[in-house]
């Protein structure tokens, strides 16, 4: 029973649900705006999905459930306890500022599915694009600022009605499509499971962000379906990125694992079975890249005579990548006000509104992702540009993989007294099978494409290390000018954001759920 000095706010701590996570998780990762880049190989597709889903995905899945159930914080917090403040610190700066490149590649989509509804002359307009961006990310930034509670709520809604519906909806189309008796826009047969991108002579589409004809570049030669299959990899990325709210759980060692599980199963349940739907009614020469599942829809549909039901699955396409957006805007900025609020940051990004959301941090944030957006204006000038952005942020993405699986092995040596709720038998055997498929994807990604046929290879991969340390310096130099001043909370405070879990529920003001 609780007495007279207990604080009100024990009382007033909620808990969401291990399902909410799901589905945060499977919003983060899960898209179908992507399928097109795959449909165009048909059955092949479902090689090309699960060769990253074996190698990457699961290894990412498995070892992010024993740290997302031993510690708190994520993957700033799983790094900082096996490598210190400052590679912690680096770890969270780089996951942001991927992020940041990645929302205007993500809301092209939605923009160009915006013009297909409408006026599809307008998917190849930049300011059309440029500005439905701008508006759908300060809504998105605006929805955030109303703190955790409606971001999760949003999201799980986002997700079901703007990604599982629209999903199971083409899968569902596709069954109907061949039970009717109807012609296959892709070959069926046993031969079209090896996805033919291995000749000599093949070519490729493929890139970090396929989301846009202008981003994507040509991979020719016998080379061309390696480079395929490691860009799907980042397909799978981002599983862990909510594993920073496992504290929000009741039961986290009981709940994580589940909701990992889930994810995992939703995820691949969303990408293959739909993209095989598409390569039904849409001729492979004749997909977009941009608004190939919305093609897919208007095909079914026409074909039905139902084609009012179109524009409506357009409007559940963009609200499915709202979903995948605010799931985003919220994870990776939170570890950063995290790291700020321990003195790594000055106050001015510190800020909090009344809701205890990072403010600045999400202002900031939508101004950076306002001028890349400018970009699709001036696409013609700036494509390769862009493209070299987009493969960087990739690379950031990649390098923290490599951070996240020499964390867990280190933890399970140096810390091996702190309670996970999932152990995970033949860690390093995951561990290494992740590192090595890790490291082969940043290798393929220091390949130029064959647009940079005039431009040194060397100079290609320069520019890019270049870039990502110009992007990852900062965290460094934050940390080198660091100010007593600049820490405005209890050093317990600040050790609790990536504290085992064990240790927070013992101090926690309400008992441990039973």
């Amino acid at each position: 029973m609780a007495t007279a000095n207990t604080p009100k706010t024990a009382k007033a701590r909620t808990y969401i649900s291990w399902l909410t996570i799901s589905f945060m998780m499977v919003a983060a990762v899960a898209s179908i705006r992507s399928l097109p880049a795959m449909a165009v190989y048909g059955l092949g597709s479902i090689m090309l999905f699960l060769i990253p889903a074996f190698v990457f995905f699961i290894p990412v899945a498995l070892v992010a459930s024993e740290l997302g159930t031993g510690w708190n914080g994520g993957i700033y917090g799983w790094v900082k306890q096996a490598y210190g403040d400052r590679l912690g610190f680096f770890v969270i700066w780089f996951l942001w500022i991927e992020v940041v490149v990645w929302y205007p590649s993500v809301l092209g989509f939605a923009a160009s599915t915006l013009a297909y509804m409408f006026n599809p002359k307008l998917a190849s307009s930049g300011l059309f694009t440029c500005l439905v961006i701008i508006v759908f990310y300060w809504a998105s930034t605006l929805l955030a600022m109303m703190g955790f509670d409606t971001i999760s709520k949003f999201t799980k809604w986002f997700m079901l009605l703007g990604t599982a519906l629209p999903a199971a909806c083409l899968v569902i189309l596709g069954i109907i499509w061949l039970f009717m008796g109807n012609p296959s826009a892709a070959p069926i047969s046993w031969s079209a499971l090896i996805p033919s991108v291995f000749h000599e002579h093949s070519h490729v589409l493929a890139g970090a962000h396929r989301l846009h004809a202008d981003y994507w570049k040509e991979f020719v030669g016998s080379i061309a379906g390696l480079v395929l299959i490691v860009s799907n990899f980042l397909a799978y990325a981002g599983i862990e990125m909510n594993a920073i709210h496992a504290r929000e759980l009741r039961n986290p060692e009981r709940e994580m694992p589940k909701a990992i599980l889930l994810a995992s199963i939703m995820i691949v349940l969303i990408f293959i079975p739909p993209t095989l739907a598409i390569s039904l009614v849409v001729p492979a020469d004749s997909t977009s890249l941009t608004a190939g599942v919305i093609q897919a829809y208007a095909a079914f549909f026409d074909a039905f005579h139902i084609s009012w039901v179109t524009p409506i699955l357009g409007a559940l396409l963009i609200i499915g990548a709202l979903g995948g957006v605010l799931s985003w805007t919220a994870g990776p900025s939170k570890g950063l006000l995290f790291v700020g609020k321990s003195g790594m940051f000055p106050p001015i990004l510190q800020k909090v509104n009344k809701n205890g959301v990072q403010q600045n941090i999400l202002i900031l944030q939508a101004i950076l992702v306002t001028i890349l957006s400018t970009a699709y204006i001036f696409i013609d000038n700036v494509s390769d540009a862009f493209w070299m952005l987009s493969a960087m942020a990739a690379l950031m993405y990649l390098i923290i993989y490599v951070f996240m699986f020499m964390s867990a092995m280190k933890l399970r040596k140096t810390q091996p007294h702190v309670k996970r709720g999932f152990v995970l038998k033949g860690l390093h055997f995951w561990c290494f099978l992740g590192l090595a498929a890790t490291i082969l994807a940043i290798i393929f990604g220091l390949i130029p494409p064959s647009q940079f046929s005039n431009m040194p290879v060397l100079e290609y991969i320069g520019i890019l290390v270049a870039g990502l340390i110009v992007t990852g310096a900062p965290p460094f130099i934050f940390y080198a000018v660091r100010k007593p001043s600049w820490a405005v909370t209890p050093k317990s405070e600040t050790e609790a954001y990536s504290a085992p879990l064990q240790d927070l529920q013992n101090s926690d003001n309400t008992p441990a759920a039973s």
